[in-house]
């Protein structure tokens, strides 16, 4: 073997470069070791070490290797990323926020994806506020990018905030996204026939044709539609590594669908365009891998908004968003909205229940002898706020429980976390039961039997876990606020015919929720009759809901056709 010489390091760190950015990752690890052989206290070589060894799915000693890189040099930021990396990849969202922190600490200009990810990290453990703050971070860093503006909308929602300020972050990202040099971007006339009462053909744009929101509220858009009047084209962002059953069952439902990740803004609006598209519905809002910028190209005569996220998109190119007078009642609600809001009938959504929930049992507080209250809500949601309105239940309550269920809450130190806010209202922490991922639904349905009365969150309430909730026979207690985040609870619980369960105020809420506690026949009443009673009203009423719905995009786009009408008139 040739002697080193004055190059050889250099040589030898060129060459493991070489091979880690081409995969070869063994080779990469044993080039590391070999310079490392030459100088133990090459800080960037040990953290290349760790890096690479969290590749080749060896954590204990990338681990090693990243922590004897910040021994050598302890201000070196990027072992502290990737120790924060692996944390987060384990689920342990304590040690990665810790992680993550002291790296931003040692160079506050870290990249763009470190203070995004450090927000994901914090909104997951309930610290929205904090979370917010990366996410604007991010956001400076990255001014460009919409993904990111998005993620700081949807952070937004979780804080209590006035239905204006909103409004005004949400046209901000209109005035970024929407425009292209101080203009809104030109939109060709469409070739769309303006015919009133001919068939249309109605566009889903979504992330979510899946079970996860999919099997919730989308079946009845496919199984319940009029396909006399309505085609229907699916414009799928989901890549097909997250497809499922109901994935192929939506796309073998659809008229036409469409895979549309891999699609720039342009490509996927001239798609829409090329499709026809007489009303293109956005079920994403800034959730997600939403295409957002992409409508403000308007590829369809018609665009709405509808259900993927709690408040409106903010862009002038999108002209309805769908609610109800519960969730957004008029007047107040209309002056935070770019969008026409379209108020359906209650409820703005239609609920088909999951056919693999085990039965409802008896009453748990029969067996455990005390009430038991719960949330199967992200933590994201229990803010502060949140924290303490329950408090204020379980001081009314003073015998009763609460249970917690969440992913997050596998990690102990997020568990101790949720803990410590509620020793911090005076709660006792023994009192809480927390339950972190259960792999199976009908495992994590089961979980729902422990709860004898939920709580909604506020100011973001539940929808999906709302919806659970009631049908496994709790019933829920929700403060109504002003805007359609903070009053999904009350829309969904005056659709099912209990607005005696909707608050107005703190007070009022831990006393409804003191006063179930303490009437337990009423309770197992409730209880018992809930799956029927759900059954029968308007929340699992597809055909109504298809009806109304449908009503409303024959409204708008009859509406159109009369702009059609008044322009050739002006011509």
């Amino acid at each position: 073997m040739t002697p080193p010489t004055q190059d050889a390091p250099d040589g030898l760190k060129r060459r493991a470069l070489e091979a880690f950015g081409a995969g070869r990752l063994e080779e990469a690890a044993a080039l590391c070791r070999a310079l490392l052989a030459l100088d133990g206290t090459a800080a960037d070589v040990w953290n290349n070490l760790g890096v690479i060894l969290s590749d080749l799915k060896r954590p204990d000693e990338a681990a090693a290797a990243l922590r004897t890189s910040l021994a050598v040099r302890p201000e070196y930021e990027k072992p502290w990323v990737g120790l924060g990396s692996s944390a987060y990849g384990a689920n342990r969202l304590d040690e990665a926020v810790r992680f993550w922190s002291r790296a931003t600490v040692a160079n506050p200009r870290q990249d763009t994806g470190l203070w995004f990810n450090l927000g994901v990290a914090r909104q997951m453990r309930g610290e929205a506020a904090a979370a917010a703050l990366c996410f604007d971070q991010a956001e400076r860093l990255a001014p460009a990018d919409p993904l990111i503006a998005s993620q700081r909308l949807l952070c937004l929602n979780y804080l209590d905030l006035s239905g204006e300020r909103l409004l005004a972050e949400h046209r901000r990202f209109d005035d970024r996204f929407g425009m292209q040099d101080g203009k809104r971007l030109p939109a060709a006339p469409h070739a769309n026939r303006p015919d009133p009462e001919r068939r249309l053909r109605i566009g889903y744009l979504s992330v979510e044709f899946r079970e996860h929101l999919g099997a919730y509220f989308l079946t009845p858009l496919f199984e319940a539609a009029d396909r006399s009047r309505f085609e229907i084209v699916c414009y799928s962002i989901l890549p097909d590594s997250h497809a499922d059953a109901y994935t192929a069952r939506f796309k073998a439902q659809a008229d036409g669908w469409r895979t549309v990740g891999h699609l720039n803004d342009e490509a996927l609006a001239a798609q829409i365009r090329a499709d026809g598209i007489d009303i293109l519905v956005d079920l994403a809002g800034h959730s997600g891998l939403n295409r957002l910028p992409m409508l403000a190209r308007r590829p369809a005569p018609v665009q709405v908004t509808w259900l993927g996220y709690p408040n409106g998109t903010g862009m002038e190119s999108v002209g309805y968003r769908i609610v109800d007078p519960v969730s957004d009642p008029v007047g107040p609600t209309d002056a935070h909205a770019v969008e026409t809001l379209v108020r359906l009938p209650p409820p703005f959504l239609c609920f088909r229940p999951p056919a693999s929930a085990p039965p409802v049992v008896p009453l748990p507080a029969g067996a455990t002898g005390a009430v038991t209250f719960g949330s199967f809500n992200k933590l994201s949601k229990i803010t502060d706020g949140t924290v303490a309105l329950w408090a204020g239940v379980l001081r009314r309550v003073p015998d009763a429980r609460l249970l917690l269920k969440d992913r997050p809450l596998s990690d102990p130190g997020t568990a101790a976390a949720m803990r410590a806010r509620f020793a911090a209202t005076g709660i006792d922490p023994a009192r809480l039961d927390l339950v972190g991922f259960i792999k199976d639904a009908a495992g994590h349905l089961a979980a729902y039997n422990r709860i004898d009365i939920a709580l909604d969150p506020h100011p973001y309430n539940g929808t999906i876990t709302t919806c659970d909730t009631l049908w496994m026979g709790a019933p829920l207690v929700t403060l109504a606020g002003s805007r359609h985040a903070a009053r999904v609870g009350a829309s969904l619980m005056a659709a099912i015919g209990l607005p005696e369960l909707v608050a107005t105020t703190p007070d009022q809420y831990a006393a409804i929720a003191a006063g179930l506690a303490g009437d337990l026949t009423r309770l197992m009443r409730l209880r018992m009759g809930m799956r029927e009673r759900l059954r029968a009203s308007a929340l699992c009423d597809e055909g109504r809901f298809m009806r109304n719905l449908e009503t409303a995009y024959r409204l708008m786009w009859r509406r159109w056709c009369d702009q059609q009408d008044q322009f050739r008139a002006v011509g």
